[in-house]
Protein backbone atom coordinates (compact mmCIF):
# COMPACT_ATOMS: atom_id res chain seq x y z
CA UNK A 1 0.00 0.00 0.00
CA UNK A 2 1.46 3.99 -0.74
CA UNK A 3 0.76 4.62 2.96
CA UNK A 4 3.26 2.06 3.67
CA UNK A 5 5.89 4.33 2.42
CA UNK A 6 4.35 7.84 3.16
CA UNK A 7 3.81 6.76 7.00
CA UNK A 8 7.58 5.19 7.03
CA UNK A 9 9.05 8.81 5.58
CA UNK A 10 6.67 11.23 8.07
CA UNK A 11 7.32 8.95 11.20
CA UNK A 12 11.04 8.96 10.26
CA UNK A 13 11.46 12.59 9.31
CA UNK A 14 12.34 11.32 5.83
CA UNK A 15 15.77 9.29 7.54
CA UNK A 16 15.15 5.73 6.86
CA UNK A 17 14.99 6.22 2.71
CA UNK A 18 16.10 9.37 1.66
CA UNK A 19 19.56 10.77 0.35
CA UNK A 20 21.41 13.02 3.44
CA UNK A 21 21.45 16.22 1.73
CA UNK A 22 17.59 16.36 1.63
CA UNK A 23 17.18 15.20 5.34
CA UNK A 24 19.83 17.29 6.58
CA UNK A 25 17.51 20.10 4.64
CA UNK A 26 14.14 19.12 6.37
CA UNK A 27 15.89 18.77 9.54
CA UNK A 28 17.11 21.92 9.28
CA UNK A 29 14.05 23.55 8.30
CA UNK A 30 12.46 21.28 11.00
CA UNK A 31 13.88 22.89 13.66
CA UNK A 32 13.31 26.12 12.84
CA UNK A 33 9.98 25.82 11.48
CA UNK A 34 8.47 22.54 13.43
CA UNK A 35 5.90 20.30 11.63
CA UNK A 36 4.71 22.30 8.83
CA UNK A 37 8.26 21.83 6.86
CA UNK A 38 7.69 17.62 7.24
CA UNK A 39 4.63 18.33 5.48
CA UNK A 40 5.33 20.85 3.00
CA UNK A 41 7.99 18.33 2.15
CA UNK A 42 5.91 15.55 1.43
CA UNK A 43 3.87 17.62 -0.53
CA UNK A 44 6.61 19.09 -2.46
CA UNK A 45 7.87 15.30 -3.10
CA UNK A 46 4.45 14.60 -4.38
CA UNK A 47 4.36 17.72 -6.81
CA UNK A 48 7.63 16.49 -8.02
CA UNK A 49 6.87 13.11 -8.88
CA UNK A 50 3.16 13.89 -10.09
CA UNK A 51 3.61 13.62 -13.60
CA UNK A 52 5.26 9.95 -13.18
CA UNK A 53 2.24 9.14 -10.86
CA UNK A 54 -0.32 10.19 -13.06
CA UNK A 55 0.64 7.96 -15.95
CA UNK A 56 1.10 4.92 -13.49
CA UNK A 57 -1.21 2.11 -12.45
CA UNK A 58 -1.66 1.49 -8.83
CA UNK A 59 0.58 -1.47 -9.12
CA UNK A 60 3.73 0.98 -10.85
CA UNK A 61 2.92 3.21 -8.30
CA UNK A 62 3.92 1.01 -5.54
CA UNK A 63 7.28 0.03 -7.49
CA UNK A 64 7.91 4.03 -8.08
CA UNK A 65 7.35 4.83 -4.42
CA UNK A 66 10.01 2.06 -3.47
CA UNK A 67 12.61 3.56 -5.60
CA UNK A 68 12.09 7.37 -5.39
CA UNK A 69 14.01 8.30 -2.33
CA UNK A 70 16.88 7.27 -4.40
CA UNK A 71 15.70 9.32 -7.43
CA UNK A 72 15.81 12.44 -5.19
CA UNK A 73 17.74 15.90 -5.44
CA UNK A 74 17.23 17.63 -2.07
CA UNK A 75 18.05 20.81 -3.03
CA UNK A 76 15.23 20.70 -5.59
CA UNK A 77 12.62 19.25 -3.79
CA UNK A 78 13.54 21.81 -0.95
CA UNK A 79 12.97 24.54 -3.06
CA UNK A 80 9.64 23.31 -4.75
CA UNK A 81 8.45 22.97 -0.79
CA UNK A 82 9.51 26.44 -0.19
CA UNK A 83 6.89 27.37 -3.06
CA UNK A 84 4.09 26.04 -1.22
CA UNK A 85 2.23 28.25 0.52
CA UNK A 86 1.26 25.84 3.49
CA UNK A 87 0.44 27.62 6.97
CA UNK A 88 0.03 26.03 10.34
CA UNK A 89 -3.83 26.94 10.23
CA UNK A 90 -4.38 25.19 7.15
CA UNK A 91 -3.15 22.06 8.88
CA UNK A 92 -4.76 22.60 11.74
CA UNK A 93 -7.94 23.06 9.92
CA UNK A 94 -7.25 19.54 7.96
CA UNK A 95 -6.85 18.07 11.47
CA UNK A 96 -9.97 18.90 13.05
CA UNK A 97 -11.67 18.15 10.12
CA UNK A 98 -10.63 14.94 10.15
CA UNK A 99 -10.89 14.09 13.29
CA UNK A 100 -14.62 15.19 13.33
CA UNK A 101 -15.15 12.77 10.27
CA UNK A 102 -12.76 10.24 11.44
CA UNK A 103 -14.43 10.50 15.46
CA UNK A 104 -12.42 10.99 18.45
CA UNK A 105 -8.57 9.43 18.18
CA UNK A 106 -8.48 7.85 20.94
CA UNK A 107 -11.53 5.65 20.10
CA UNK A 108 -13.41 7.26 23.30
CA UNK A 109 -17.30 8.03 22.83
CA UNK A 110 -18.01 11.29 22.76
CA UNK A 111 -20.71 13.63 22.25
CA UNK A 112 -17.77 16.31 20.07
CA UNK A 113 -14.79 15.01 18.78
CA UNK A 114 -11.52 17.09 20.62
CA UNK A 115 -9.98 19.72 18.94
CA UNK A 116 -6.86 19.51 18.27
CA UNK A 117 -4.99 22.74 20.02
CA UNK A 118 -1.80 21.92 18.92
CA UNK A 119 -0.35 19.31 16.28
CA UNK A 120 2.79 17.62 17.57
CA UNK A 121 4.33 14.42 17.11
CA UNK A 122 2.21 12.82 19.83
CA UNK A 123 -0.65 13.89 18.24
CA UNK A 124 -0.02 11.81 15.29
CA UNK A 125 1.14 9.24 16.78
CA UNK A 126 -1.92 8.76 18.27
CA UNK A 127 -4.33 9.50 15.41
CA UNK A 128 -2.20 7.17 12.97
CA UNK A 129 -2.10 4.32 15.43
CA UNK A 130 -5.64 4.78 15.94
CA UNK A 131 -7.42 4.45 12.87
CA UNK A 132 -5.18 1.11 11.63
Amino acid sequence: RASMFVTQWLMTLYTSSFPLDMVSRVWDSFLVEGWKVVYRTMLGLMKHAEGTLLHLSFEHILHYLSSFPGKVDGQTIMQESLKIGLKTKHIQKHANDWQRSAGSCSQESSSSPKKVSRLDSATLSTCSTSTR
